[in-house]
């Protein structure tokens, strides 16, 4: 599995574990959700959307360390990738599942959170390489 090696060596260290990015729009986001949650009488909606913010950026967190740990080790597969992918978002999800469920309506918040994580996630990821590729 060189190709495994070899992508993550033409990824920059600093890169794999910079989520203070995302780690300061997730709770400038928090903050608003749970005063605009406040604002139309559902505070636990907020306060489930600021978890859920919490839970994606914890997601990002868990998969970089993960990562690394795969292909720092000798024979890194695809399969301890894949393996420890299924177990993490396994659990997330039935975290999520659990507090949409059992405190409903209100619990819709937590979804919420995750969806808009991801796209400050992803926001965060692909605004450096679009300047990159604007500066060549």
């Amino acid at each position: 599995m060189s190709g495994i090696k070899d992508a993550a060596a033409n990824v920059p260290a600093p890169v794999l574990i910079n989520l203070r990015r995302p780690l300061i729009v997730a709770t400038a986001l928090a903050v608003v959700g749970i005063v605009v949650a406040v604002i139309f009488g559902h505070m636990v909606m907020g306060i489930l959307f600021a978890i859920g913010l919490g839970m994606g950026l914890y997601n990002a967190r868990l998969l970089q360390k993960q990562v690394v740990k795969v292909i720092s080790s000798e024979n890194p597969t695809k399969r301890q990738i894949t393996g420890s992918s299924v177990q993490r978002l396994g659990v997330l999800t039935l975290l999520a599942l659990a507090m949409g469920y059992f405190l409903r309506p209100d619990g819709l918040g937590v979804f919420f959170g995750l969806a808009v994580f991801q796209l400050v996630f992803m926001a965060h990821t692909i605004v450096p390489v679009l300047k990159e590729r604007r500066n060549q």
